[in-house]
């Protein structure tokens, strides 16, 4: 999503990788209702069954460890799927990417029409951006159940990583279609949307995320992310400290929100949100970058010329911190801020209508 702001912030997916993206990859999908029938071979097993169970939290070790126990206790194809599904969690939770595919495979190959091995497995593919696969084991699933929103939101999260976005929004429409009360399905359908730069759409998706949600982060740092690219900036600050209060460690949002501070003029709490923000993380390039142009619209321009050296240190191409240094040297009777200025227009031609959007002058 291009948003009219400084930087090259990459933005947040929510996922922790294919062990956590498996357990809810953008959309809370997946729990396995595996249940292991009681039998003499599993009853005398009794101890592996509390820990070898998808409703169960326990740490992917105790689980791979007892689910290994269990598989040759049964016979039984179908127990034998759901052993594996969990098994294949649990590897990919460590993580151990190889093992864990090895067991989707394998549950997959003993229940072919099982939807939750089927998913599993797409889900892996698409946490290891293998979307054509991740595709086919959706549209399986979709075959054996026309009914599967969690196979359509799935697919569509497949389509997004193709960059298909169209198809995508199809899929995410369908499962919402099917069950409205999935909150990740709009908010991923609100994804789409931005992409395909239909802002107004996708600040819809988020809205009703947060209704069925309230407490989705992600969802109002994706609107916040909008509101601000759109210049409402009273919005975006309002979606940003709701991300900050439910999750108060996220440097990104502190940096967003600064930034949005300083376009709406409200310059000592954007600063102190910089402040915090390359506190926590001294190197963060963005942070000290979108701090000298606060410290630029504040004239402050000993501390922003502090900042966007740091910058340029780090990366001597960022256009803007070329920009913004030579406008505060020019400010401090220092010609050679001429210099960087007809730098930063060598490197970006449009810099100084940005920074007329920026205010800076």
């Amino acid at each position: 999503m291009q948003r009219d702001k400084p930087g090259d912030l990459a933005a947040r997916s929510g996922s922790g990788g294919i062990g956590q993206a498996l357990a809810g990859l953008a959309i809370a999908i997946l729990a396995i209702m595996t249940t292991l029938p009681a039998g003499s071979a599993l009853g005398q097993a009794a101890d592996e069954t509390k820990t070898c169970r998808a409703e169960v939290t326990a740490a992917p070790d105790v689980q791979i460890k007892d689910c290994t126990a269990l598989i040759p206790a049964t016979q039984d194809p179908k127990i034998l799927s759901g052993l594996y599904q969990i098994r294949g969690r649990a590897y990919a939770a460590l993580p151990d990417f190889a093992h864990a595919l090895a067991d989707f495979n394998e549950a997959v190959r003993l229940d072919p029409r099982s939807l939750t091995a089927l998913t599993l497995r797409g889900d892996f593919y698409v946490a290891s951006r293998r979307y054509d696969q991740a595709i086919a084991d959706f549209e399986h699933a979709i075959e054996i159940d026309p009914k599967s929103y969690t196979a359509f939101a799935d697919r569509g999260l497949a389509w997004t990583g193709k960059h298909q976005f169209t198809q995508a929004i199809t899929d995410y429409t369908k499962a919402i279609a099917l069950n409205p009360n999935l909150p990740v399905a709009f908010n991923n359908r609100g994804l789409a949307h931005a992409a395909k730069r239909d802002f107004a759409p996708a600040v819809g998706d988020f809205t009703e995320a947060i209704r069925l949600d309230p407490k989705y982060a992600n969802a109002y740092d994706n609107r916040g992310k909008i509101l601000l690219s759109q210049g409402q900036f009273e919005g975006a600050i309002a979606d940003f400290t709701a991300v900050i209060g439910l999750e108060p460690a996220l440097v990104g949002v502190r940096i967003d929100r600064c930034w949005a501070g300083a376009l709406a003029g409200q310059l000592p709490a954007a600063l102190a949100d910089c402040n915090e923000a390359v506190q926590q993380q001294p190197g963060n390039p963005a942070a000290l970058n979108i701090r000298g142009l606060a410290y630029l619209k504040s004239n402050q321009p000993d501390k922003a010329l502090a900042d966007f050296e740091a910058v340029l240190r780090i990366n001597p191409k960022v256009a803007d911190a070329r920009y913004g240094r030579g406008l505060a040297l020019i400010k401090k009777h220092n010609a050679q801020g001429n210099t960087d200025i007809a730098e930063a227009k060598a490197i970006q031609p449009n810099i100084v209508e940005q920074f007329a959007r920026y205010g800076i002058r």
